[in-house]
């Protein structure tokens, strides 16, 4: 895990939540002394080529800034509209507003820093050294950050083995939300909510993803009594994915089980 810290660092400005001045005084703060002699020599490169890639760029608000904090904008004034807000909502209404008062990098400066740190090889070495639930915990400390790291299906479904593995319900919701439309298929996450009958999870996970959800066949899959009762209790909350026919269904069900008991 000695790698984490450079990391986070790195994703931290590829994400856009700090700028490349940051990023340099962060980096130099890592402490060193966990590291080899070879490894802080690459470190101090790595360093070295970022400063000089930000002195060489200056940088000014450019047409993306502008842009970016209009559609930060748009987004509060959705979110304010909200009449009952969740967690998750209520999180990033805070966090945009964060966006909106911090300092952004131009384009053309992130991008130049953003493809030198993503094309470096002692980068890459840092991200392959971290197995599957430390990368799991790596991706989990943000919730729909912009440029999650990129995975191919095996790759996504041994970082939902590895949560489920230590019960980490907040990362694998997290997981689910930060690659909600990148194509992979997340209903293992979907299943383990609903076998640990959390209706908690699984009821902001509708709220936060259900677009991309096979809500039919979620809806088949509850069959707990107070699992039941909890995601009816919530159909205010998941409304915009759970329609009345599947709320009818799920009252349905508990009838027959009260019957049956």
């Amino acid at each position: 895990m000695k790698n984490i810290e450079l990391l986070n660092i790195c994703y931290k400005f590829l994400n856009r939540f700090i700028i490349a001045d940051q990023l340099i005084e962060l980096l130099e703060n890592i402490d060193k002394q966990k590291f080899s002699k070879k490894e802080v020599e690459k470190i101090d490169n790595f360093i070295n080529e970022i400063k000089k890639i930000a002195d060489s760029i200056p940088n000014k608000e450019d047409e993306y800034v502008k842009a970016k904090r209009e559609s930060i904008k748009n987004s509060i004034k959705r979110l304010e509209n909200v009449p009952e807000s969740l967690d998750f909502i209520q999180n990033s209404l805070s966090n945009l507003k964060k966006d909106l008062e911090r300092e952004m990098d131009s384009h053309e400066r992130w991008l130049a820093i953003t493809n030198y740190i993503t094309k470096n090889e002692y980068f890459d070495s840092c991200f392959d050294s971290l197995d599957d639930y430390e990368m799991l915990e790596f991706i989990a400390q943000n919730i729909k950050a912009p440029f999650p790291p990129k995975f191919s299906q095996r790759d996504f479904d041994r970082l939902i083995k590895a949560g489920k593995e230590h019960d980490e319900r907040e990362w694998l919701w997290r997981l689910a939300f930060n690659y909600d439309d990148s194509g992979l298929d997340n209903s293992e996450i979907v299943n383990y909510f609903i076998e640990k009958k959390d209706g908690y999870y699984l009821t902001e996970l509708i709220s936060a993803i259900g677009e991309y959800l096979d809500i039919d066949s979620l809806i088949d899959k509850i069959n707990d009594k107070e699992l039941i009762e909890y995601v009816i209790e919530q159909k205010n909350i998941v409304n915009a994915f759970v329609t009345d026919e599947h709320i009818n269904k799920l009252k349905d069900k508990l009838n027959k089980i009260e019957k049956d008991t």
